[in-house]
């Protein structure tokens, strides 16, 4: 146990943060589990961990905001920005966990393309726009990359009036990306063709270690599967997994300080 990266999983839905734990520690990974940004920030003030998750919408404060709290802090280490879905198939999705009504999607036969895709990412988009729209005192600075310009439309049209945005559609401009840096937050769709998303994955884990980095789709548990895996792959696509993103982003993140206090 002692030689396992100790990594800590913050996520307010219970049985999502019992999920995400179990498949961690299968995958090697020791363990710490809260539901709290309260409790998080203690468990991180009391031990070094070598990563964590955060969810992205949390009971009492939104994932950018803590986020920004934490570099106040002086608390840096890897971050990744979850946001799952407990079952599969999923029922309709929960915006936020203090609203009565949910989501409904209504199938009434064959629908036109960019509605499918608007369908499929509203959940995590709706999500994104709370959480900049609730950053208080400061202007988010996000890095998105996104090969399908449909998709990118859909998060400049959300976010661009809460956050300072770079967008970028193919990998060869990353590096000219992450130059105008440094990022509050990295928005990646790992569902680049051939492979490119494991690729972006590890060039922006390596320039920048302790950037969150948000995996720019719905990811769900099959019970056969190693890993959580993006909803909808396609045979044809190279997605990448959590418990494989947070392994990279460890691999990476090791020659940095893991906690550091003000």
């Amino acid at each position: 146990m002692g030689h396992s990266p100790r990594v800590l999983v913050s996520e307010y839905d219970e049985r999502l943060r019992q999920q995400l734990s179990r498949k961690l520690e299968a995958s090697g990974f020791w363990v710490d589990s809260v539901g709290t940004s309260r409790d998080t920030l203690s468990q991180l003030e009391q031990h070094q961990y070598a990563a964590m998750t955060l969810s992205l919408v949390q009971a009492e404060q939104d994932a950018l905001t803590f986020l920004h709290d934490l570099k106040i802090l002086g608390i840096e280490l890897p971050v990744l920005v979850t946001s799952l879905r407990s079952e599969h198939p999923p029922r309709a999705p929960r915006l936020m966990p203090h609203l009565a009504s949910d989501l409904t999607i209504r199938d009434e036969g064959p629908e036109p393309e960019w509605v499918r895709k608007a369908a499929d990412q509203a959940r995590f988009i709706f999500a994104m726009k709370t959480a900049t729209q609730r950053s208080r005192h400061f202007r988010p600075r996000i890095l998105h990359l996104e090969p399908d310009a449909f998709s990118s439309g859909l998060v400049d049209a959300a976010l661009r009036k809460h956050c300072d945005l770079v967008q970028i559609n193919e990998l060869a401009c990353l590096q000219d990306a992450l130059y105008l840096g440094p990022y509050d937050l990295v928005l990646l769709n790992p569902l680049f063709p051939d492979a490119q998303g494991e690729a972006a994955l590890h060039q922006i884990a390596h320039c920048c270690p302790t950037t969150p980095i948000v995996m720019h789709t719905e990811y769900t548990l099959y019970a056969t599967a190693d890993d959580f895996v993006p909803v909808n792959q396609e045979p044809t696509q190279q997605g990448v997994g959590l418990v494989e993103t947070l392994q990279n982003l460890i691999l990476h993140g090791l020659e940095v300080p893991l906690c550091a206090h003000a």
